[in-house]
């Protein structure tokens, strides 16, 4: 299924969290976005209707219920959003499995790194292997680079990429087949290939905002985003096994 030699496969997941702590704090320092985040409040409960007030709690405020949908949905959206941790993988012509992982509070450093590594491979002909990576993890990372003032690297695809010209594999756009109405989380992937899930832990998307901005436990945080670049491998080495 997998044509590309897996020794040309850049695996890559990233950790997002909002941009701020809350509402509260995004009002704070930065009014300007928290004005836009009140704009398009009715399109994250458009985008996330168990969101709303009646499948919350229709006794909170609309203050608390921005809060809340802040800290749950903010770290989903590019602009709302900071990118913590980033987490890549390749694999050596004898097979062992190198790993990087940036992860930095300074979204800044932590970016101007991870592009100057997606560089290197971009010049080797390398090829990006995620999962929902053509529709999370790409334009999150291309837009955090440009609002931080950094060029995306080229192995990024653009607006004016051709679809030919795209070196992305995205493993749930293999699973689903082309039915993009079909289900396809990485632990349900990893399930029906009998890969052990990375999931479980202390650590777990939901919780990935409070483990950042309350706990402060940002090793925890890569220790999970490096999980789901192994389970990343092992998925491609099981599709290329296959007869």
């Amino acid at each position: 299924m997998i044509n590309i030699p897996i020794t040309k496969i850049l695996f890559i997941d990233i950790e997002t969290v909002g941009g701020c702590p809350d509402y509260e704090s995004c009002q704070k320092f930065n009014p300007e976005l928290s004005e836009q985040f009140e704009k398009y409040f009715n399109w994250f409960l458009k985008r996330f209707p168990e969101d709303d007030f009646a499948n919350v709690d229709d006794s909170m405020t609309t203050e608390e219920h921005m809060n809340y949908v802040f800290k749950k949905r903010s770290a989903l959206v590019p602009e709302f959003a900071k990118i913590v941790c980033v987490s890549m993988a390749f694999v050596m012509d004898n097979g062992e499995i190198k790993k990087q992982t940036f992860s930095n509070e300074d979204e800044k450093k932590l970016l101007a790194d991870v592009r100057n590594l997606l560089d290197r491979c971009e010049k080797l002909d390398f090829y990006l292997c995620g999962h929902n990576l053509k529709n999370f993890d790409i334009p999150m990372l291309a837009k955090r680079m440009i609002i931080n003032g950094i060029r995306p690297s080229k192995i990024l695809p653009s607006y004016d990429t051709k679809p030919w010209e795209i070196k992305a594999i995205d493993t749930k756009e293999i699973w689903q087949y082309g039915a993009y109405t079909s289900i396809g989380s990485l632990d349900l992937l990893c399930s029906c290939l009998d890969i052990p899930t990375p999931k479980g832990g202390e650590v777990s998307g939901e919780n990935v905002h409070e483990t950042y901005w309350e706990k402060r436990s940002l090793d925890k945080i890569a220790e999970y985003c490096e999980k789901d670049v192994i389970v990343l491998v092992d998925i491609i080495k099981n599709l290329k096994d296959l007869k």
